[in-house]
């Protein structure tokens, strides 16, 4: 081992609170910013982010069934223009009554067999994903209070039908208060009711007159009168941004003032711990040592502690995060919310390099000091120590 690595590792070993406190500073300034990195990022664009990631439906049409086939809706998603299309579901609306509680308000239900595909893919929350008749995922921003194991009855509806809550899910898009198997639909469907659910994408749907140029593409060689209903992903997210407008600031404070806060207190440990090693910058000196090795040597024992604690600052930022991303999951109406590595490498390498940069400066103003000057501001420093403990053992002769 060199003799800058001796010395390097002489003071992590020596000096043990200071190496101590290093560390537990990186720590939680890597925790705090990884966590306020976190909601920066996910305050971006939260409805965008969710709308990519589960390939959210830019128009959701309800036709008729007795007006348009089966097989008419799915020609209709080969028109020009779209990019995707899924259905047809069977849909009804329908009235529950939870657990024999008063009637509640009037939902959608789609037959759907599985939660993903290219468009519109629904995110599990809670649960699974219904997988016979009798049951059924709720969506998370459903009137009824969604919870796993709640049995919802249909008393207005031929032959009584009853469902048990399975799972809870979210569309982006908002398609479904509920969703069943395909099989289940015919016992919710009163006579004369019902319908036919189509979702699509289509290759440009940035302006509301691009959704109406698709809309009259895919509606074309269907009868008028067989639209009954329809949803545009814009005015969705027109929603969603004024539903979260409220909460995103606070979010991105917390998020600033977390990453200020460990900028100020890393730099001010680090400083006050190299400072106080003035009167061994002086020894190292008078030994041979020169301003730039002075300076390697205090940043290695600043660094040292700094990874330990920042590799721990990570994983307790996780383990803060987990909570917080759940609640701006509901926040935002998003699903699936995590650290971004990015977020990770960033705080890291961000900590480590104010660590390196304060104790750089700390160590390099004092290498500057003459040999004489550096020994001397220790000595004056222990000295200055020394008189106030004398002073106060004589304050207490006297009393």
């Amino acid at each position: 081992m060199s003799t800058l690595g001796r010395v390097v590792r002489s003071g992590v070993g020596r000096r043990r609170v200071q190496t101590l406190v290093i560390g537990l500073t990186s720590m939680m300034a890597v925790a705090a910013s990884v966590l306020g990195g976190s909601l920066l990022v996910v305050s971006g664009a939260p409805f965008d982010d969710a709308f990519a990631a589960q390939h959210g439906a830019h128009l959701s049409v309800r036709f008729g069934a007795g007006e348009v086939s089966a097989a008419q809706l799915s020609e209709s998603g080969k028109a020009d223009g779209v990019s995707g299309a899924a259905g047809p579901f069977r849909t009804a609306t329908v009235t529950p009554r939870p657990d024999g509680a008063n009637p509640g308000w009037p939902m959608t239900v789609v037959g759907r067999g599985d939660p993903g595909g290219g468009v519109d893919e629904v995110a599990l929350l809670d649960g699974r994903w219904p997988t016979r008749p009798g049951e059924t995922a709720l969506s998370a921003g459903s009137a009824l209070l969604p919870t796993p194991g709640m049995r919802i009855t249909f008393p207005d509806l031929p032959g009584d039908p009853a469902l048990r809550v399975v799972g809870v899910a979210r569309s982006v898009t908002g398609t479904a208060d509920a969703w069943v198997v395909p099989s289940q639909m015919a016992a919710l469907t009163a006579p004369g009711s019902g319908g036919h659910q189509m979702l699509y994408r289509f290759a440009e749907a940035d302006t509301a007159a691009r959704i109406a140029a698709g809309r009259a593409a895919v509606t074309k060689a269907l009868p008028p009168e067989g639209v009954v209903g329809e949803q545009s992903w814009l005015t969705v997210r027109k929603t969603a941004e004024r539903d979260t407008a409220v909460y995103v600031p606070f979010l991105i404070a917390f998020g600033v003032l977390g990453l200020v806060m460990s900028v100020l207190i890393v730099g001010n440990v680090v400083a006050s711990a190299v400072g106080t090693g003035t009167r061994r910058i002086g020894v190292l000196k008078a030994l041979g040592f020169t301003p730039a090795q002075v300076v390697r040597a205090y940043v290695g024992q600043a660094l040292i502690p700094a990874a330990v604690g920042a590799a721990l600052g990570v994983l307790v930022g996780h383990l803060l995060a987990v909570p917080v991303m759940a609640e701006t999951e509901e926040v935002y109406g998003a699903s699936s919310l995590a650290v971004a590595p990015g977020v990770d490498l960033a705080v890291v390498a961000g900590v480590l390099g104010l660590v390196a940069a304060t104790a750089w400066a700390s160590a390099w103003r004092a290498g500057r000091l003459r040999t004489v000057d550096a020994l001397a501001v220790g000595r004056a420093s222990t000295a200055g120590r020394g008189r106030w403990a004398a002073r106060l053992g004589h304050v207490r002769r006297i009393m």
